[in-house]
């Protein structure tokens, strides 16, 4: 009899452990989660929205001009740099009140080696104006000296609420290693779920 509950002991410790392995791998290098912690992507997402965002298509291809992308305004260094490291930070993270590390969720605008513009609140790249139906307020320069060119390794990202978004114009172009992944699920609110 004792032996047996030990055996059973020990499988539910063996599956305990496959399960969180499992999470931790997913969610450092397949899949990541995130809340919407600011009005500046609104009307496309809202505060309080719930994403999945997937980090495998980035690591064959490079970002493209609208997708709307996760990102760490700057990585943490040694051990929290690596997915592993950030995922068990996350992790851990869950059981904290505040998290230091501040997650944008913004939309690609320029590419390396782009030429963007703000001009009369329209934004330009490569002298080509943007159509952009999914703004919300007008856009303005801030405190970037425009025209900018995109440097090598970077990516220029705006928010969609262009009035009260903290992006590109207020701390530069970003490094493409700092994203997370690129939004393709909005799980939250049930009314308003969607693919991307």
């Amino acid at each position: 009899m004792g032996k047996k509950i030990l055996k059973e002991v020990k499988d539910i410790i063996i599956f305990a452990v496959i399960v969180v392995v499992s999470v931790v791998v997913i969610q450092s290098y397949a899949l990541a989660s995130t809340k919407v912690q600011q009005h500046s992507m609104e009307t496309t997402l809202m505060e309080n929205d719930f994403l999945f965002a997937e980090k495998i298509s980035y690591i064959f291809t490079d970002p493209e001009v609208g997708d709307i992308i996760v990102f760490l305004q700057e990585r943490p260094d040694g051990f929290w740099g690596n997915p592993i490291g950030i995922c068990i930070e996350d992790t851990l993270g869950k059981f904290k009140r505040d998290d230091p590390r501040m997650r944008y969720v913004k939309r690609v605008i320029g590419l390396s080696g782009d030429k963007v513009d703000i001009k009369d609140g329209k934004v330009f790249v490569n002298g080509e104006q943007l159509e952009e139906s999914y703004t919300k307020g007008m856009t303005d320069a801030r405190n970037i000296k425009f025209p900018l060119v995109v440097p090598e390794g970077q990516l220029f990202v705006l928010g969609d609420n262009r009035e009260y978004s903290c992006d590109s114009r207020n701390f530069g172009c970003i490094d493409k290693d700092n994203i997370e992944g690129k939004v393709v699920f909005r799980l939250w609110p049930l009314n308003k779920m969607r693919a991307f």
